[in-house]
């Protein structure tokens, strides 16, 4: 089929591209991943690396580098970090009446986590996307050059992308040794001890047996496709903002069309080159292997969405997730 095969070239032009910027700006490397390191511990002696988050946003808003290597990753953190701002106050927005607000959450010092329940799940995956949005404006200035059709077609096909990567992330930092808990949202988690209330509020008539262990089956994964592996691979917060930037311009937007082929090429290219800057500054030439290691965790989520696409698709048949 002419559009199949077109997508086909599309997509291996777009692996040539990253092939070649491996091989222009790294070296094979014997370097590896020791899984005796904490979470925000580098595999490089001396990285320092930070959490972002919301309140980033706040303290870095009269502090962004007038001159910088990395602008890219520079704009990605503080557009970041206006995401989570969004999500944090959009989600407290909309708790449910019977929840009550702390004082600490609402002048942003704090953030009280509740367990995730269906009611909750929809709104907050429409605050999300309105967020993704938002970042993309603010990270990527192609982006917002962009007819509408290709902003949707872009928001659309990384939202899970993203979704997958910031939760893992998020949850790697706020519970390093409990691999089975990770944020639904970004103020609601999720593991198997809150899995039989999760469709306590569900409105509508379903086989809560059966989609009880379809969303097992789906944490289960999640723990060793996502979790396990990047706990294992351990990225700084530079290298989780290149992958953020990766995840957002993924295959699935460069294979929508021509013009969005070249855009996340771009994009991708002059993010591989700023972690070329960033891996130099740190007197590490050699670092083909780590680049390896983040793609690899990449993979790995690519191919948890690709699951997770399924499972809606089953989700939708035991009646739940049909908004």
């Amino acid at each position: 089929e002419p559009t199949t095969s077109c997508r086909k070239c599309r997509y291996r032009k777009f692996c040539d591209v990253l092939n070649r910027a491996l091989e222009e700006n790294a070296k094979e490397s014997e370097d590896t991943v020791s899984d005796k390191e904490i979470l925000l511990e580098s595999t490089e002696d001396g990285v320092q690396t930070t959490f972002i988050d919301h309140t980033t946003y706040l303290e870095s808003l009269h502090d962004l580098p007038s001159c910088s290597n990395t602008p890219l990753l520079d704009k990605i953190r503080w557009s970041y970090s206006l995401m989570c701002l969004t999500r944090k106050s959009g989600e407290t927005a909309t708790k449910p009446s019977t929840y009550n607000i702390s004082e600490g959450e609402y002048d942003g010092s704090d953030i009280k986590l509740v367990p995730a329940t269906y009611s909750m799940v929809m709104p907050n995956v429409r605050i999300f996307a309105a967020a993704l949005s938002d970042f993309a404006k603010a990270a990527f200035p192609d982006f917002a050059q962009l007819n509408s059709a290709n902003k949707r077609m872009c928001i659309a096909n990384s939202f899970h992308h993203v979704s997958m990567l910031d939760s893992t992330y998020r949850s790697a930092y706020q519970f390093p040794d409990d691999l089975d808990t990770y944020f639904a949202s970004y103020t609601t988690i999720f593991n198997f001890d809150y899995l039989q209330s999760f469709l306590d509020d569900c409105p509508f008539e379903t086989n809560a047996e059966e989609a009880l262990e379809a969303l097992a089956v789906s944490m289960r994964r999640m723990k060793t496709m996502n979790r396990e592996v990047f706990h294992r691979v351990k990225p700084d917060d530079v290298e989780f903002l290149a992958l953020l930037g990766l995840s957002f311009w993924n295959n699935e937007v460069a294979m929508v069309n021509e013009e969005l082929s070249i855009v996340t090429e771009r994009n991708r290219a002059n993010i591989l080159k700023e972690m070329h800057s960033v891996y130099e500054s740190r007197g590490k030439t050699d670092y083909a292997t780590r680049l390896g290691e983040l793609f690899c965790l990449l993979d790995n989520a690519q191919e948890n969405v690709n699951l997770t696409t399924q499972d809606i698709e089953v989700y939708r048949l035991l009646n739940i997730f049909n908004e």
